[in-house]
């Protein structure tokens, strides 16, 4: 009975491999089926799936503003450490679509233009724009003394023109104001005998209904992993306001789109005209969003690392003299001159001499960390935290 028991068992344990084996070869086949049509479906073209919602994103898209309101700025001006205290969120509705869209290189490209609207939602709000004072620097000042530094006329005759129009440099305006615009009296003293000055300033300013310049796409048609990848913008397929061809070369796509089928070990690069650079992301860990598995992708330190932490970063550099430190990138070639720099919220990531430099400050990363939450199949974006700061 024993051989015969063993040979029963035996078969049945063949069978059961066989059923396995089978349910493998069926679940295999038809994660291949469907991640081929993946690949076919999810083109920028007309009529795929995912055009019609690439051009229009259906999804709200809200934009919080934070302001730091400078405290005690008589005391800093006699030497002391700033302090600062943050105010917001100041809350709008953004609302995105693709205008001019138009197949372009015989249907493996798509030119676009990214149209941005902002409607203030007060509810979500701690205050009014129109109604509430910010106390911060004067960018406009700073920018026009940074402009004439090195020759002492024309800094003598800007501090000229500081004092007959009442400019330092700070300056108290409204949230509205420092957003969307308001006419700056030194600018306009300027434009006098300078023309092209621009008399308006604010962060947000000419930004409201307006578009940053033609993208042009890839489709994914030819290769799904250059699904929504940047091609071209304003023309360029490279940037020119840094000092090496990788720190100018436009990478990845706009934030807006990334191709199916992510895998954990890639990095993710988008493209972001505000920075007037590329950045890159890494993948952090597994998330839920509403019940959906996604990918949780954020900027490792290395992405605003100083030259000598990451030798890459060195071509961001505006000059070899002046680079600087973990944290912190300047702008300001490509926010004509004005001494601007870009950083994570609070300086988080950044060394601890910029943080101690100022009182207020709190860097955390619950609260300051930049992430993208995407669907690893089906590339959707779950959820978003695209947080940078501008400060002078």
């Amino acid at each position: 009975m024993l051989p015969s028991c063993a040979l029963y068992a035996a078969g049945v344990v063949c069978a059961l491999l066989l059923v396995a084996g089978i349910g493998l070869i069926v679940a295999q086949t038809f994660r291949t089926f469907m991640y081929n049509r993946l690949k076919k479906e999810i083109v920028l073209v007309e009529g795929s799936r995912v055009f019609e919602t690439w051009k229009k994103p259906p999804p709200p898209v809200y934009m919080e503003f934070f302001f730091f309101n400078v405290t005690n700025v008589k005391e800093f001006l006699e030497g002391a450490k700033p302090v600062v205290k943050q105010v917001g969120p100041y809350t709008y509705r953004e609302y995105r679509y693709k205008d001019n869209v138009s197949m372009v290189e015989n249907g493996t490209m798509v030119s676009a233009y990214n149209i941005k609207s902002f409607v203030f939602l007060e509810e979500k709000s701690v205050g009014h724009p129109a109604e509430d004072y910010i106390t911060t620097v004067n960018i406009p000042a700073w920018a026009v003394m940074n402009k004439v530094k090195g020759s002492f006329w024309k800094s003598s005759m800007v501090s000229i023109w500081m004092n007959s129009v009442g400019s330092g440099i700070f300056t108290n305006r409204s949230v509205e104001e420092l957003l969307w615009g308001y006419e700056d009296p030194l600018l306009a003293r300027v434009a006098s005998s300078s023309p092209e000055v621009e008399t308006t300033f604010g962060l947000m300013y000419k930004k409201n209904g307006s578009d940053d310049g033609e993208f042009i796409y890839h489709t994914g048609e030819q290769n799904y992993m250059d699904y929504g990848r940047v091609k071209t913008w304003k023309g360029l397929s490279q940037l020119k306001f840094w000092r090496s061809n990788q720190s100018n070369s436009i990478n990845g796509s706009d934030g807006s789109a990334f191709h199916p089928l992510l895998d954990k070990n890639e990095r993710i690069y988008i493209f972001t005209p505000d920075l007037c650079r590329s950045i890159y992301m890494e993948f952090e860990k597994d998330v839920e969003v509403k019940g959906i598995p996604a990918f949780r992708f954020t900027p490792p330190r290395s992405v605003m690392a100083s030259k000598e932490e990451n030798p890459a970063n060195e071509g961001f550099c505006v000059s070899p003299k002046n680079c600087l430190g973990t944290g912190l990138l300047d702008v300001s070639p490509c926010r004509k001159g004005a001494p601007v720099v870009a950083s994570f919220p609070h300086f988080y990531l950044a060394e601890d001499k910029y943080v101690n430099a100022i009182d207020g400050l709190s860097p955390q990363r619950t609260h300051h960390q930049t992430f993208l939450d995407l669907n690893p199949v089906s590339h959707v974006l779950s959820g978003v935290n695209p947080l940078f700061t501008l400060e002078l």
